[in-house]
């Protein structure tokens, strides 16, 4: 678990040199964090029920092709690749973020991930868990040294639900407690 977080904190540190680099003309235009939106997402009427459902076929998707290419050989590189995606990301909207709006932009970045991240970090820290257990079976004092293939595939399959619920957890809470929250974090902007 350590490299992951090493690994995040490493890239994003690159999001926030690349955003730097890139500068304020570029992040102004991008989508979500140009005033023209922020100033159209106050007084929008945005309907919790569509918003599941559009966010339901974006992150299940996407989840379930994460957890099916990481059962493979090269499992943890997948996982890793997905954390160095959510690094970059994160980072260079922050900068972004703060670039166009100052001091204010870490009130607007708390309210694109407040409250769904909640759930988003601890299902993709037990997933990263779960499939080192799994491809460290050996070293791993989880495993006991009676356990056979088919318990501890159960076992994999037990946190996959377990971060399975989280992550619907998270697409509940984004779709209908994150706008009303962000709509409250833009006008106090």
């Amino acid at each position: 678990m350590k490299k992951s977080t090493y690994i995040f904190f490493f890239v994003f540190l690159s999001g926030v040199i690349c955003a730097n680099i890139l500068g304020v003309a570029t992040g102004r235009d991008l989508g979500v964090i140009n005033s023209y939106f922020m100033n159209r997402y106050i007084y929008a009427d945005i309907q919790g029920r569509e918003l599941f459902l559009y966010l339901f076929y974006e992150r299940v998707p996407e989840m379930v092709l994460l957890f099916v290419l990481s059962i493979g050989i090269y499992g943890t590189i997948v996982a890793d690749v997905y954390i160095c995606y959510l690094g970059f990301s994160v980072g260079f909207l922050s900068v972004i973020s703060i670039m166009n709006y100052g001091i204010k932009g870490i009130g607007l970045m708390f309210g694109f991930f407040f409250p769904q991240w909640l759930f988003y970090v601890p299902m993709i820290g037990i997933w990263y868990y779960a499939l080192y257990l799994y491809k460290n079976q050996k070293q791993s004092s989880f495993y006991r040294v009676g356990d056979n293939t088919k318990k501890r595939k159960i076992k994999y399959l037990l946190y996959s639900f377990l971060a399975t619920g989280m992550l619907f957890g998270g697409i509940l809470l984004e779709s209908y407690v994150n706008p009303y929250l962000l709509q409250k974090i833009i006008r106090m902007m």
